[in-house]
């Protein structure tokens, strides 16, 4: 399992992670969840793989919107990310950025309409792992608890705020292909299993890509 390549999943905490690795592994009841997250001072990054995928999954520790967790812990968290992804990027074949649905509206609005010294933190996330060549898969998930007009309004926001930042999402079609001027981004419920069989197939397109 240690030549295989890595599936990196990487986002905000409770957006999500763990429920999209849980539908990705082939014994979902053998995955514990939370691999990453470990009190004290040191994250403990470990990667998931079962000997019937063709992959390992690095589920990473979620920071941001931590409501127990001091403004110190979080900064000590996002830099471990930082340094585990410098050191072991040649690793990842492709990477998930997962959004929740329901807070890309207030995000955009704290860090990016209101206040135009900062970046939101979803946007600095595409921009690091894209640092480093990794394909870039933007996954909206959650959103089966947003209406139509609410979903239309939100993606709308997304795609124009991006462009501020030289990030150019585009909705994917299932059919990945990784040229680095666009960014693909799905639609994605891990409750509903929304686009779960759209998602394997465009992992498996790029595993394929990197073979």
């Amino acid at each position: 399992m240690k030549n295989k390549p890595s599936l990196l999943i990487i986002g905000n905490s409770n957006v999500g992670k763990s429920s999209i690795t849980r539908l990705l592994v082939p014994n979902p009841k053998k995955f514990k969840g939370k691999a990453g997250k470990q009190p004290g001072s040191t994250l403990m990054i470990k990667s998931i793989g079962f000997p019937q995928m063709p992959y390992k999954i690095v589920d990473l520790p979620g920071f941001g919107y931590m409501n127990s967790s001091s403004r110190r812990r979080e900064e000590h968290i996002k830099k471990q990310l930082v340094i585990h992804i410098e050191k072991h990027h040649d690793n990842y074949f492709f990477s998930l950025v997962v959004l929740n649905a329901l807070r890309i509206e207030d995000e955009l609005k704290k860090y990016y309409l209101e206040n135009d010294t900062t970046i939101p933190l979803s946007f600095e996330l595409i921009k690091f792992l894209r640092e480093f060549e990794i394909p870039i898969l933007v996954i909206l998930n959650k959103i089966d608890k947003i209406s139509v007009f609410d979903k239309k309004k939100i993606n709308s926001l997304l795609i124009n705020s991006a462009k501020d930042y030289g990030l150019n999402l585009v909705q994917t079609s299932g059919e990945y292909v990784s040229d680095y001027k666009e960014i693909p981004y799905l639609e994605f419920s891990a409750i509903k299993k929304t686009n779960i069989e759209k998602l394997k197939r465009i992992i498996n397109i790029s595993l394929q890509k990197e073979g």
